[in-house]
C-alpha cells in the first residue's frame, strides 16, 4: 500500500507543511486528502490526478474527458447507482464499458456495474472533483437508458449475487453493495477520514476527541434507521470511536479483504481503500475470520500484518484490536482500531463484539427488507 502523502512528496509537488495542513483539514471537514489539497490550492487537479493513477495502479481519467462524454454513455449506469457507487461511465467500446471511480479497486462495485449495465467494465480513477461534477452533469438531465433485457435500471440483475443469497449461499458484503447508501436529508452518519498525517507528526492523536461518537443508544437508532452498508459501517465505527482512537472497517469480497471506511486520527480513505489481501493468506485477518472471535494484543510478526496494521496510519500500530463482522456466521467485515503508543488491555472488546454483531444484523435485516419490497414489487 503505497500512500498518496508518499507519492505526492516524491514528486514534489506538494510540501510536508501543506500536506501536514491538508490532513488537518481532512479531520475537520471529514474528506479525502486528495479533495482538502486541491481545495486549498495546494496542487493542481492534473498533479492529484497522475498520483492517484501512481497509487491505485489504475490509468487516470481527466476532467476534459468526463466532460466530451456524451449523456447516453453516462445514462448507461442509473444515476442513484452511479452516486452510491462513485462511479460514471464515459465511453463504450464494443461491449467494453469505460468508468470513472473515485475508489477503481473496489471489486464489488465494478461487479455490479458490469451486472446493471451488462457490459464488460474497465475501470479508471478520477478525482473526487471531477466526478461531483459528472454527477452533476447526469442531474441536470441526462435521461437514464432503460433496459430492454429485462433488468431493472437501479437494482442489480436477477443474475447477480443477491437474487441467490437466500437460495442456500451464505451472504456476504458483496451482497451488499447493491443496497442504496443514504441521501443527506436521511441524515447519514458522516465517517472521519483521514488526520494523523503518515508523513509528519501533529501531536498526540490520544487526545483528540472526536465529534459524533455513538453511545449504545445511538448506535441502536443508526442501525435501526440505516437503508445501505454505508450507514451500518459508519454507525459501528461512530460507536467504535469512543473506545478508540483510529479505526478502519474491511470488507471482504470474494475472499479477497479490501478496504472500506475509516474513522479519526490516523487513516487515509484513499491508502486504506487502495489496500487489498487474499484472505487465504496467513494473517491475522485470516485467524480472526477462521475463529469468528475478536483478537486484541501486541501485532504478530510479519509482513502482512504490519502491512494490515499501517491502513490505521502512523505511527504504525504495535498493539491493536481486531473485531470480525459476521451474518450467517460467515465473515463479511472486520473492524480494527487502536491508540497509538498504548496498549489494548483495557478496552472493552465485548462491547466491541457485541456492536459488530448487532451490525451484522443489521445488514441482513436490510437485506430481508429489499428481498421483501422486491418480492411485493415495492
Amino acid at each position: 500500500m503505497r500512500k498518496l502523502g508518499e507519492i505526492l512528496i516524491e514528486k514534489g509537488v506538494t510540501s510536508m507543511g501543506e500536506l501536514h495542513t491538508a490532513l488537518e483539514a481532512c479531520h475537520r471537514h471529514r474528506s479525502r486528502l486528495g479533495t482538502q489539497l486541491l481545495r486549498l490550492g495546494f496542487l493542481t487537479e492534473k498533479e492529484l490526478l497522475s498520483a492517484l493513477g501512481e497509487q491505485t495502479g489504475m490509468p487516470p481519467v481527466p476532467r476534459e474527458i468526463l466532460e466530451a462524454a456524451t449523456l447516453d454513455v453516462m445514462g448507461l449506469l442509473p444515476r442513484k447507482t452511479a452516486e452510491r457507487l462513485h462511479a460514471v461511465p464515459f465511453g463504450k467500446l464494443q461491449s467494453q464499458l469505460h468508468v470513472a471511480l473515485i475508489n477503481p479497486r473496489d471489486d464489488a462495485a465494478i461487479e455490479e456495474i458490469h451486472v446493471v449495465t451488462g457490459l464488460d467494465v474497465q475501470p479508471f480513477v478520477v478525482t473526487e472533483a471531477s466526478l461531483e461534477a459528472a454527477l452533476a452533469r447526469l442531474g441536470l438531465g441526462a435521461g437514464e437508458v432503460v433496459r430492454t433485457d429485462g433488468g431493472p435500471n437501479d437494482e442489480p440483475s436477477e443474475g447477480s449475487d443477491w437474487e441467490s443469497m437466500w437460495n442456500g449461499t451464505l451472504p456476504t458484503v458483496e451482497d451488499l453493495v447493491a443496497l442504496e447508501s443514504w441521501t443527506e436529508d436521511e441524515g447519514e452518519f458522516s465517517v472521519a477520514y483521514a488526520t494523523f498525517p503518515g508523513l509528519v507528526t501533529v501531536g498526540d492523536p490520544s487526545e483528540v476527541t472526536l465529534s459524533g461518537v455513538l453511545d449504545e443508544a445511538g448506535l441502536k437508532k443508526a442501525l435501526c434507521a440505516a437503508v445501505g452498508r454505508d450507514s451500518v459501517g459508519a454507525a459501528l465505527l461512530l460507536y467504535s470511536a469512543q473506545f478508540l482512537t483510529r479505526l478502519c472497517l474491511f470488507s471482504v469480497y470474494k475472499e479477497q479483504v479490501h478496504g472500506w471506511l475509516v474513522e479519526g486520527m490516523g487513516p487515509v480513505l484513499e491508502d486504506v481503500q487502495s489496500f487489498a489481501i487474499d484472505l487465504e493468506r496467513p494473517t491475522m485477518l485470516s485467524v480472526v475470520a477462521a475463529a469468528g472471535r475478536a483478537q486484541e494484543g501486541p501485532v504478530p510478526p510479519g509482513e502482512d500484518n504490519e502491512s494490515i496494521a499501517a491502513c490505521l496510519g502512523d505511527p504504525i500500530s504495535r498493539d491493536l484490536v481486531l473485531v470480525p463482522v459476521r451474518v450467517q456466521e460467515r465473515t463479511v467485515a472486520f473492524l480494527m482500531g487502536d491508540i497509538p503508543g498504548q496498549s489494548t488491555i483495557g478496552i472493552p472488546v465485548k462491547d466491541l463484539t457485541n456492536a459488530a454483531n448487532v451490525a451484522g444484523m443489521a445488514l441482513e435485516m436490510i437485506i430481508q427488507r429489499r428481498k421483501i419490497g422486491k418480492a411485493l414489487g415495492a
